[in-house]
C-alpha cells in the first residue's frame, strides 16, 4: 500500500508487515517498534442480532488466536513510540476528514513531547493500532480528544526528563529539553536524545482515567505561553501525496484475490422481492454469484464493468406496497404540519422547554411577528460514492473503509457478522464520504457480508444514483415561530415550535439500522423517537417556549428517506429558521439587525462557565467591523437595476465555539439567480491551533453551506427518490463560488491571555450560520422574505413575481 512520502523507512516496513496478516503482538515482539502492554479482549462472545444462516463460521473457538485485541489506552505504549533515531509515531484513535485534524494533533502532542514537528509522524482511525476515540464526530477532536493525547505526550516526557535524571544523576528539574535533547543547565555539554534514553525498552508506564477522555498520567500539560508550535501555520502532511497522486485512498485498495459487487436495490420504497432470475446474468463473463437475503440483493463478479452489467441485467420482480410509503416532497411540508407527532397522547411526548409565561407575553405584546419556515431533507450526496473493501483471510476480517466512525464500524460489523470483535479491525483510509452518518457504514457492511459468504475479498461500489439517493438523509424541519414586541421594539417573547422527519433516525453502525439488515428484515427493538431541539442562541427573551416534535411516515424502514447525522446535524436548518425570525423582528423594530442581536445578547449579565454570551457578542462585533457594516434597518430600498446587492447576519453557537457570519449577494432579478458574492465570518474557537488551517475548515464550513442553501434538495414522488444525479440534485460549482471570504478569528474570552485558554471545535459550527445570513441578504436587498430553502432560480422569481418586483 502507498503511504504519504514522509512516513520513514522504520515505519513504513512495520506498517506493510502489518498488514499481512501478523497479529499484534507477534508484529509487536519483532517490529523493533517498542510498543507493547495492549491488553486484550479474550475469547468473549459476542450476542447480538447476527445475520440468519451466518454464525461463527469456525471463528473464534477454543485456543483460536485473538488477532487484533483492543490497545489499551491506559498503557502510555499505547499512544506514542520513541525510535531508537529520536524520532516519534504517535497513534490517535481520531479521523481526518480533510480539514487537517491530523496535522493540529501532531503539533499539540510534538509541543508537549518537546519534539521538532518534522520529527514525528502520526497514525490515525486503525482499530488495530490505535485506541478508541471514537473515531471522527460532533467537531470534539481538537475540543475534547486533543486533551488526552496532550496529557499522555506530556506525561512521555516527564518520564524521559526522569530517565536523564537517573543517567546524569541530576534533579530532573535541573535538566532542560529542546526538540527531543536532553542537557543538564548547568552543563550544556551533558546531553541524550530522547531515542538514546529509551534504549529499546517500552515505556511501561500506567496511565489512569475511568475513561479514554479522562486519560492522563503524573504530568501537567504546557501553560498556552509556553507553547512553540501550536500557533503556527504549520503546513498539512496530508497534502503533498495529495497533490501529486501518491496518496492511496479507500476506493483504491485492491487484494489478492478480489472480486466486484454490486447491489440491486429496490426500485420504490417498501418493495417486496417476489423473484428473481439468475440465469439471466450467468452468461457474463467472470459471474460468480447473486446474493440473495429478504429484500437485499446483490451480484459479484471478477471484475468490476462484468458487475456493473450483472446488476443492470439481472432480472428481478418487485412487488409495491399496499399504502404508500411517504408523502411526496411537494406535499411535504403540508404532511409534516398536519401528521400527529410521535408520541402524542403518552407519556412519552416531550414537554416544551419554556421560559416565563410566553402566552401571555405574547397576548400583552404591542407587535406581534408570525413565520413559517421549511427545510427539506438535504442528503450527503459525496462526490464519490461509498465503498469499501472486506478481507476474511486467516478467520479473521479486515475492512478498508472511509468511514469516519472505524471503531463503532468494527464492533457493529463484528455484530452483524456474528463474530467476536477482536477478530475483526478496520483500517480508515482517507476518501469523500464525511461529515455525519453517511452510506460508508452501509458499503463496509455490505462487503463484509459477501466477503464472509464468499470467503474472498470483495469490494463494494456503490453508484452514483444509489449513492444520492439511498444515502442517509438530514431530516426536513416544518418550523412555525411567533414573536413578540413591545412599544419600544424590545423582544419579549419568542414561540418556536417545529416539526422534524426525524422518526427511526439510524446511528452510527447499528447491525440493526444498517440499510443491508433493514433490506433483510432485521428491526431495531426500539426504533429512534426522532426529536431535536431549537437554535443555539445567547439572546435573552424573557418569555420563551422551544417545542420541536418528531412526525413519521408510514413506512419507517427500508426507505430511502431514512434519516441520519448529516455535517452539523440540525444546525443550519434550525439556525435558518431562528436567525431569519430574529431578522424579521429587527425588521419589525425597525432595527438594524446587528445592533438588535447585539441587543439581545446583552440583555442580561448572566454567562456561562465557557462565556459564550461575551464570546458571542464578540463575533457579532467582529464580523460586523471586518465587513464595515453600517448601520440601517433592512431592507434597503431595491434599485431599479437588473442586479440587486444586500447584505444579512446570523449568529450562533455550536457546542462551545461562537459564530457570526455576514453574507452580500447579488439577486439577478431576472434570472433569479442568487451570488453570495462576499462572506465574511468571526469566528470564536478558543485556543487555536493552526491558524492556516482553522481558515480552510471555516471556508469549506461556508462553501458547502452554500451549496445547501442554494441547491441541495431530495426531491420524491411518494414512492422513490427522484433527485439521483448532478442535474436533478445539482451542488455548489466554480461559478457559484464567492468572490470573497474573510475570516476573522476572534478570542473573546474575558481574559484572553490566561495560561489555560481551551481549544474548541471548528470542523461544523460555521456551517449552521450560512442560510440565513444568505437568505436575510436577499430581504435586505429585494425587500422578499425567502422562508423555504434551496433557493433555486426558479423559486426566488417566483417570490419575487409574487412581491410584484
Amino acid at each position: 500500500m502507498k503511504r504519504p512520502a514522509e512516513l520513514s523507512p522504520r515505519l513504513e516496513d512495520a506498517l506493510a508487515r502489518w498488514e499481512g496478516g501478523t497479529s499484534r503482538r507477534d508484529f509487536l515482539k519483532t517490529s523493533g517498534i517498542f510498543v507493547l502492554g495492549f491488553s486484550g479482549v479474550g475469547g468473549i462472545g459476542v450476542s447480538g442480532i447476527g445475520v440468519a444462516g451466518l454464525g461463527r463460521h469456525g471463528s473464534g473457538g477454543p485456543g483460536e488466536a485473538n488477532l487484533y485485541p483492543d490497545p489499551d489506552f491506559l498503557q502510555l505504549d499505547s499512544w506514542l513510540v520513541v525510535h531508537e533515531d529520536g524520532t516519534a509515531t504517535f497513534y490517535v484513535g481520531k479521523t481526518d476528514g480533510g480539514q487537517g485534524t491530523g496535522t493540529a494533533m501532531r503539533q499539540m502532542m510534538c509541543d508537549e513531547l518537546d519534539l521538532a514537528y518534522d520529527r514525528a509522524t502520526l497514525v490515525m482511525g486503525r482499530t488495530d493500532m490505535t485506541v478508541d476515540q471514537g473515531g471522527s464526530g460532533g467537531s470534539d477532536a481538537i475540543e475534547r480528544d486533543a486533551l488526552p493525547a496532550r496529557r499522555v505526550a506530556a506525561e512521555a516526557r516527564r518520564v524521559l526528563l526522569e530517565l536523564a535524571s537517573e543517567r546524569f544523576e541530576v534533579p530532573a528539574d535541573e535538566l532542560r529539553v529542546s526538540e527531543g535533547v536532553i542537557s543538564v543547565a548547568s552543563d550544556p555539554t551533558r546531553t541524550a536524545t530522547y531515542g538514546e534514553l529509551i534504549g529499546g525498552r517500552r515505556f511501561d508506564v500506567a496511565l489512569t482515567g475511568r475513561n479514554v477522555n479522562e486519560t492522563t498520567g503524573l504530568a501537567s500539560v504546557k501553560p498556552v505561553q509556553e507553547l512553540k508550535i501550536v500557533g503556527q501555520s504549520v503546513p498539512r502532511y496530508d497534502i503533498p501525496a495529495k497533490v501529486d497522486g501518491s496518496l492511496e485512498w479507500a476506493v483504491d485498495v485492491k487484494l489478492p484475490g478480489m472480486v466486484h459487487a454490486r447491489n440491486v436495490r429496490p426500485p420504490f420504497a417498501g418493495a417486496r422481492l417476489v423473484s428473481l432470475d439468475e440465469s439471466s446474468v450467468r452468461d457474463i463473463p467472470g459471474f460468480i454469484r447473486v446474493f440473495r437475503e429478504g429484500n437485499y440483493v446483490a451480484v459479484v463478479c471478477e471484475r468490476e464493468e462484468q458487475t456493473i452489467q450483472a446488476a443492470e441485467s439481472l432480472a428481478v420482480e418487485w412487488e409495491r406496497p399496499e399504502a404508500a410509503p411517504f408523502p411526496s416532497s411537494e406535499d411535504l411540508f403540508d404532511y409534516m404540519r398536519g401528521a400527529t407527532p410521535v408520541g402524542e397522547g403518552t407519556g412519552s411526548a416531550p414537554r416544551p422547554r419554556e421560559e416565563g409565561d410566553p402566552d401571555a407575553a405574547l397576548t400583552g405584546a404591542a407587535t406581534v411577528v408570525e413565520a413559517a419556515y421549511d427545510i427539506p431533507f438535504q442528503g450527503h450526496t459525496a462526490i464519490g460514492p461509498a465503498h469499501a473493501v472486506a478481507d476474511p483471510s486467516d478467520g479473521q476480517m479486515t475492512v478498508y473503509t472511509n468511514d469516519m466512525k472505524p471503531y463503532s464500524h468494527r464492533t457493529g460489523i463484528a455484530e452483524f457478522l456474528g463474530m467476536p470483535p477482536e477478530q475483526v479491525r478496520v483500517i480508515w483510509m482517507e476518501g469523500p464520504q464525511l461529515y455525519g452518518r453517511t452510506a460508508a457504514d452501509d458499503a463496509g457492511f455490505e462487503a463484509a457480508y459477501l466477503a464472509r459468504e464468499l470467503g474472498r475479498p470483495v469490494r463494494m461500489q456503490w453508484m452514483r444514483h444509489e449513492e444520492t439517493a439511498w444515502d442517509t438523509k438530514g431530516p426536513a424541519f416544518a418550523i412555525d415561530l411567533r414573536g413578540g414586541l413591545d412599544e419600544a421594539g424590545n423582544a419579549v417573547a419568542l414561540d418556536y415550535r417545529a416539526r422534524i422527519a426525524n422518526y427511526a433516525h439510524v446511528g452510527y453502525n447499528q447491525a440493526d439500522t444498517v440499510l443491508i439488515a433493514q433490506l433483510m428484515g432485521i428491526r431495531p427493538e426500539r426504533p429512534s423517537p426522532g426529536g431535536g431541539r431549537g437554535p443555539d442562541e445567547m439572546y435573552h427573551i424573557p418569555n420563551r417556549r422551544d417545542e420541536t416534535r418528531a412526525v413519521r411516515f408510514p413506512l419507517a424502514f427500508e426507505t430511502p428517506l431514512r434519516t441520519g447525522n448529516l455535517r452539523d446535524p440540525n444546525g443550519p436548518q434550525t439556525t435558518f429558521a431562528g436567525e431569519s425570525f430574529i431578522d424579521e423582528m429587527a425588521a419589525a423594530a425597525n432595527a438594524d439587525p446587528v445592533e438588535f442581536r447585539l441587543g439581545l445578547l446583552r440583555g442580561t449579565a448572566e454567562d456561562d462557565p465557557t462565556f459564550r454570551r461575551a464570546r458571542s457578542i464578540a463575533v457579532v462585533e467582529a464580523a460586523a467591523e471586518a465587513y464595515g457594516w453600517d448601520a440601517r434597518p433592512s431592507p434597503r430600498a431595491p434599485g431599479a437595476g437588473r442586479i440587486l446587492t444586500g447584505r444579512g447576519i446570523s449568529y450562533a453557537y455550536r457546542i462551545q465555539t461562537t459564530v457570526a457570519t455576514i453574507a452580500e449577494v447579488e439577486v439577478d432579478r431576472e434570472s433569479g439567480r442568487v451570488w453570495v458574492k462576499r462572506m465574511v465570518c468571526a469566528h470564536d474557537c478558543g485556543l487555536v491551533i493552526n491558524p492556516d488551517g482553522l481558515e480552510n475548515t471555516i471556508q469549506g464550513n461556508l462553501l458547502h453551506g452554500i451549496s445547501r442553501t442554494l441547491f441541495e434538495e431530495v426531491q420524491f414522488d411518494g414512492e422513490k427518490v427522484t433527485s439521483v444525479d448532478w442535474r436533478t440534485h445539482p451542488t455548489l460549482t466554480h461559478r457559484d463560488a464567492p468572490e470573497q471570504i474573510d475570516v476573522v478569528i476572534v478570542n473573546g474570552d474575558p481574559n484572553p491571555n490566561r495560561p489555560d485558554l481551551p481549544h474548541y471545535g471548528a470542523g461544523e459550527p460555521s456551517h449552521r450560520t450560512v442560510p440565513a445570513a444568505v437568505a436575510n441578504a436577499i430581504y435586505d436587498a429585494t425587500g422578499v422574505r425567502m422562508r423555504r430553502i434551496p433557493l433555486r432560480p426558479e423559486r426566488v422569481l417566483e417570490e419575487l413575481a409574487a412581491a410584484g418586483l
